[in-house]
């Protein structure tokens, strides 16, 4: 949710003719901000943080020291709690499908919260993620029915890795002022992202309840090195409301519309969070109630047309360095020292070290753009 935020405030005063500085840019955080859901098959996990004003670059404040609660129409009640600074965890707590519940949160200024009622939906299973090539990419889909046309309302999330190597082997590393053996592999890692856009899809249109082939991520041939080696997508899925699904679909308009000042300007879309201190402040964020289904698929680079996927290396070159700076070049030792990264050794007739091919870290280390911990489930 925090993530739409500094969106939606941008649109509104894009559409501004005069100089002006609104309140947006200088006011100061005072908008709770609610992220996170009821999960009806496992843990819930909510984070609470504050609104920033467009001229902080720093990351947004977090709510510490909270009391959060999640409240059944029955009566019951059940207390989160906070695992680090703004994060609050409520281990499975047994919340029933089809039973409806409610978030309580006093702040530790003593200002109190609460979200509407929300039932627990049970998400149907994802039948299938698919993909299929087009003239400049990948496109994958996801398809997810419910046999008992119940659910009707959906919403996808996903998280991308890829594999992937540097532009050069390194057998060097420079460590305390010495160049010596490298003991870690720095050419072969892996980078993960998470979606960022809103998914959302309905089969209230259709006579069963059924989203086939819904579009996701495209991925593009020749902009990415994602599909050079092995390409892994993980897509969750979520039940919705009716009401949930109208605040995303509002939620899409106002983050991926652009218009005119004659176009009809996005808005707030308004959650169901609120002040009980102060009824008439702003709250952030939309609480849910679901289970999570999930399913992974690979794509491997052998399965792909013959497609010139590039490195995203392809600007890299190397240059051979000496033990001593010449009038010509510097020393191995001085680029080491500026953040140039040791490839290899350059050897004489005799075998004899006389200098050190380097190159920029981006282009030897792969943990510039990644991780070489491989994932668990690779």
């Amino acid at each position: 949710m925090r993530k739409y935020l500094s969106i939606l405030i941008s649109f509104l005063i894009g559409s501004c003719v005069d100089p002006y500085n609104p309140p947006a840019v200088t006011a100061p955080n005072t908008f709770l901000v609610v992220d996170g859901f009821l999960n009806g098959a496992g843990a819930s996990t909510i984070r609470l943080s504050r609104t920033q004003n467009l001229k902080e670059i720093s990351k947004p404040p977090v709510e510490t020291r909270a009391t959060v609660l999640v409240e059944g129409e029955n009566g019951s009640s059940q207390p989160f709690t906070e695992q680090e600074n703004g994060t609050y965890t409520l281990a499975d707590g047994g919340l029933q499908f089809g039973q409806k519940y409610r978030l309580r949160i006093r702040t530790a200024a003593g200002r109190d919260y609460q979200s509407d009622y929300v039932i627990i939906k049970q998400t149907p299973k994802i039948d299938s993620v698919s993909w299929r090539p087009q003239d400049q990419g990948l496109q994958f889909y996801v398809t997810t029915h419910d046999p008992s046309n119940q659910t009707k309302y959906y919403r996808w999330e996903y998280a991308e890795t890829w594999e992937f190597y540097s532009a050069f082997f390194s057998r060097i590393e420079y460590l305390n002022k010495a160049f010596a053996y490298r003991s870690e592999n720095v050419n072969h890692c892996w980078q993960s992202t998470k979606s960022t856009g809103i998914f959302v899809g309905s089969s209230t249109q259709l006579t069963q309840d059924v989203i086939s082939n819904f579009p996701l991520v495209f991925i593009s041939n020749s902009a990415s090195n994602r599909l050079k080696v092995r390409y892994s997508l993980l897509v969750k899925q979520y039940a919705l409301t009716d009401e949930a699904y109208e605040f995303w679909q509002n939620l899409k308009k106002n983050t991926e519309s652009l218009g005119s000042l004659f176009d009809p300007q996005p808005f707030q879309a308004l959650g169901n969070i609120h002040g009980v201190t102060d009824p008439e402040e702003t709250v952030v964020g939309y609480l849910s109630g679901y289970s999570v289904e999930e399913k992974r698929i690979f794509v491997h680079a052998w399965e792909l047309p013959n497609w010139r996927v590039p490195t995203m290396y392809e600007s890299c070159t190397e240059d051979t360095l000496p033990l001593i700076a010449t009038r010509e070049k510097p020393s191995a030792f001085e680029m080491a020292d500026a953040g140039f990264v040791p490839i290899d050794e350059v050897l004489s007739m005799s075998g004899r070290i006389i200098g050190y091919r380097m190159s920029t870290s981006y282009c030897v280390d792969c943990r510039a753009s990644g991780t070489n911990i491989k994932p668990s489930f690779w």
